[in-house]
């Protein structure tokens, strides 16, 4: 009688099976792109099956810091360099997402073999596309990126856009929804054609822009919208922004810095948003839009606007106008943050915010308030005075300030509050703006 297998050789006929061989090829490739793509390679030892499944990964991720010897850094750089060209002259397949980091050491120069990359990348219909390359190691955007067409994400930082290969808006990157720049030097308009060609793009965010030119952004799709840097010309037309943050830099290198301004179209900017929810402006965006005040229809209110972050001057009479401005348009406001600077003591004492008629409650809603770098000045104390009466739900208020007096500081603690909740902490260390 047949009583089944014996216990011996159901082990052998596990053990003969090659359960990794025999894996789905989909989850060898998500095993591979879990891993550094030198170990990755190593698989080949594996079995027969595995020998060349690193060739057609899906997803790569060249990072320097993986091929750090520490010994000659210039031997790793050529290593690093010949293992990524010959990685990708030997692969076969689509590659739907590139990354090269090479920060982790400032002196790697990827030279011409970027360009070689990515004209290998715009072969295999590439979806992400990352670049954080040493700020030593600005390129100029190859020709060979704006045939990646089926491009969905993109991470480019030190390079330089110019308008000479960028496509037709009707041969632009239909899919792609988020591009991140950093340091990246900008010639002509080539930003807001690059923009242009992106009918579908939603988040655009910028570190460390740098450009002398017109720029003019137009797009009725943007949610998301980031530009940090120095720049002397920005015309923006992007109406259903949900998030906004402009900060603009001085150009150090510019003689007269402090006198120098920048054409932004402000005013109209702000007055075209419909379903903004978070507002910043940092920097020297402020002062530089010349005799700039914000004009706004009575009707028009930013209901969804939630948040407030400004870098200001309350003793000047221009940018207090215009904190005034988006207060009194924000009647759902919970949350804002003020960093206060004072960039000329030469301005004359001004009563602006205790002339604001009290019966205007322009913080009805407002729960927590954050004053950086506060010094005591008149200006800032008749702001401060004015917001802890008008703030009915006022249930924190940080104030980070520069070394103040004690009995300042005790002062302002016994200020009147209409909101027996509010609790004033007052902090010295500064924290992140």
């Amino acid at each position: 009688m047949d009583h089944g297998s014996s216990p011996t050789k159901i082990c052998k006929s596990v053990v003969d099976e090659d359960i990794i061989s025999n894996l789905p090829e989909a989850l060898r490739d998500k095993i591979l792109c879990c891993l550094p793509i030198k170990e990755a390679v190593g698989t080949c030892l594996l079995s027969r099956t595995w020998r060349y499944t690193w060739g057609s990964m899906t997803e790569l991720m060249f990072r320097r810091a993986d091929f750090a010897s520490g010994n000659d850094s210039a031997d790793d750089d050529r290593r690093f360099l010949k293992f990524t060209d010959m990685f990708l002259f030997l692969h076969n397949g689509p590659i739907l997402k590139f990354c090269l980091n090479t920060v982790a050491n400032e002196m790697v120069s990827t030279g011409g073999h970027l360009y070689r990359w990515m004209l290998m990348l715009s072969r295999n219909k590439i979806k992400e596309i990352q670049l954080q390359t040493s700020i030593r190691d600005s390129y100029k955007v190859p020709s060979s990126f704006f045939s990646c067409d089926e491009l969905e994400y993109v991470y480019l930082r030190a390079c330089v856009f110019t308008s000479l290969h960028l496509p037709p808006p009707s041969k632009g990157f239909k899919q792609l929804h988020t591009l991140r720049l950093e340091y990246v030097t900008v010639e002509g308009n080539s930003l807001g054609d690059l923009v242009a060609s992106c009918p579908n793009l939603e988040k655009l965010n910028i570190r460390g822009l740098c450009s002398q030119s017109n720029i003019n952004i137009r797009s009725t799709k943007f949610k998301v919208l980031k530009i940090e840097g120095w720049f002397t010309h920005l015309n923006l037309h992007a109406p259903y922004l949900t998030s906004v943050w402009i900060g603009l830099e001085l150009n150090s290198d510019t003689v007269g810095a402090s006198t120098t301004r920048c054409n932004f179209n402000l005013s109209p900017f702000i007055a075209s948003l419909s379903d903004v929810e978070t507002i910043r402006f940092h920097g020297h965006i402020l002062e530089c839009v010349e005799r700039e005040f914000l004009i706004l229809k009575q009707p028009k209110l930013f209901n969804r606007l939630t948040e407030i972050s400004l870098e200001i001057n309350l003793g000047d009479l221009k940018e207090a106008n215009f904190a005034l401005c988006l207060f009194q348009h924000a009647p759902n406001l919970r949350f804002f943050k003020l960093k206060l600077i004072s960039r000329n003591s030469m301005v004359p004492r001004v009563h602006f915010w205790e002339s604001i008629d009290r019966d205007v409650c322009l913080f009805q809603n407002v729960e927590v308030v954050g004053l950086f770098d506060f010094t005591g000045s008149f200006a800032e104390l008749g702001f401060l005075k004015f917001l802890l009466e008008g703030a009915p739900v006022l249930r924190k208020l940080g104030i980070i300030d520069k070394g103040l007096d004690r009995n300042v500081l005790k002062n302002l603690l016994k200020l009147r509050r209409a909101s027996k909740d509010a609790e004033i902490l007052i902090l010295e260390a500064c924290f992140p703006h």
